[in-house]
């Protein structure tokens, strides 16, 4: 009992940086697909994939010592189906027609064990068949593809991390987990019965997708930043290193791929840049959307939140070199500079939590919205 409440002590613990590592992929993929991420989804994902890390725990650890596991003399492997049947029988006293031996033989660690296996897998079956949707024949294979996976890893050793399997290969776990697999699959019939369908979550992901939350537009944001960042440093070590090193060179190509990437491909893709199109959304407008438009959104944008901070600072810093302010003073003027971008920050996110337009919108006519809401502004 106590070696499985440490390999699902250890899954509880890693598990915050496994979920970590796996947030950014799930966030994309969610919004590339649903265009918007449901709870009733995400509690599914991250409870799956908290089980499968409790699961894999239990089938490797605790780890020993490689030098205990190189003077493991005992079989590595079981070819034998149902030999634990036949290892109950023969370390019990058990008795189809006495009552009396029935219990006793329960508390067999064979039994335990047996019993363990089946458990194991039947959590699997029903997210399986619940959340997936799978077919019987498919929840039996994949069960099946899970635990061959399982009795590999304690084959080979770890992926041959010991000089051999420190636990047997045993073909009655493979029947016992798949058995599991199939328990689950049945009773998967009661949080079909209680919980949302695939359908329903899917549904509500979609109706959601409508709006365009503070996630997604940041999530469009880092996207295009990164596609941009990669074509520029790509293009300007190129040119840096087969055509020409000039300074000026790689101020012109970072200018043109700015101006080619935010506003001429905006055009060529009817409003959107890559990062858009992905988690389809796209530039929207009362007015024509016209260049000098999105150039108004991305300017004022930049010149609220990132320009009038930066300005301010440096004039602060300035005047403090040029010992027109003192160093106190130029302390408190930077705490309030940035107590003030906070708050600009704050209102913006309030003003979007509301679903109030912000200035830089007001001012260039432009904002972003899904492209379900453009179809329904169009059919209007």
């Amino acid at each position: 009992m106590s070696t499985f409440s440490y390999a699902i002590k250890m899954a509880i613990i890693l598990f915050p940086i496994v979920a970590l590592i796996f947030t950014i992929p799930y966030i994309i993929y969610q919004y590339h697909k649903y265009g918007s991420i449901s709870s009733y989804r995400s509690i599914i994902v991250y409870s799956f994939l908290l089980y499968l890390m409790s699961a894999y725990f239990l089938v490797i650890l605790p780890l020993p010592s490689i030098e205990t596991v190189s003077q493991m003399t005992t079989p590595s492997y079981n070819l034998i189906p149902f030999h634990f049947i036949s290892e109950i029988l023969s370390l019990s006293s058990f008795s189809a027609s006495d009552f009396a031996t029935y219990f006793p033989t329960l508390q067999n660690p064979t039994v335990y064990e047996s019993l363990f296996n089946i458990i194991l897998t039947v959590p699997f079956g029903i997210y399986l068949h619940y959340y997936f949707e799978f077919d019987f024949k498919k929840t039996v294979f994949y069960t099946f593809c899970l635990t061959l996976f399982f009795e590999i890893t304690q084959l080979s050793g770890l992926y041959f991390i010991y000089p051999r399997g420190y636990r047997v290969f045993d073909v009655d776990d493979l029947i016992l987990n798949t058995l599991g697999g199939i328990i689950g699959y049945f009773l998967a019939f009661i949080p079909i019965k209680f919980l949302p369908t695939r359908k329903e979550i899917d549904e509500e992901s979609k109706e959601k997708a409508k709006s365009v939350s503070i996630l997604k537009r940041s999530m469009t944001f880092l996207i295009d930043f990164l596609l941009y960042s990669v074509f520029l440093i790509a293009t300007i070590y190129l040119v840096h290193n087969y055509i020409n090193d000039s300074l000026l060179l790689k101020i012109g190509i970072g200018i043109i791929w700015t101006i080619f990437y935010y506003l001429i491909l905006p055009n060529i893709l009817k409003g959107r840049t890559l990062g858009m199109k992905f988690f389809h959304l796209r530039f929207y407008s009362d007015k024509k959307i016209a260049w000098y438009r999105i150039v108004s959104y991305y300017f004022w944008k930049l010149f609220i939140y990132i320009f009038i901070p930066i300005f301010l600072l440096f004039t602060g810093y300035i005047l403090w070199r040029n010992k027109y302010i003192s160093t106190n003073f130029f302390e408190y003027y930077g705490i309030v500079v940035a107590a003030l971008t906070l708050m600009m920050f704050l209102i913006a996110l309030l003003k979007r939590i509301f679903g109030m337009p912000l200035s830089y919108e007001k001012i260039s006519h432009v904002t972003l919205i899904s492209n379900m809401e453009y179809t329904e502004k169009s059919q209007e």
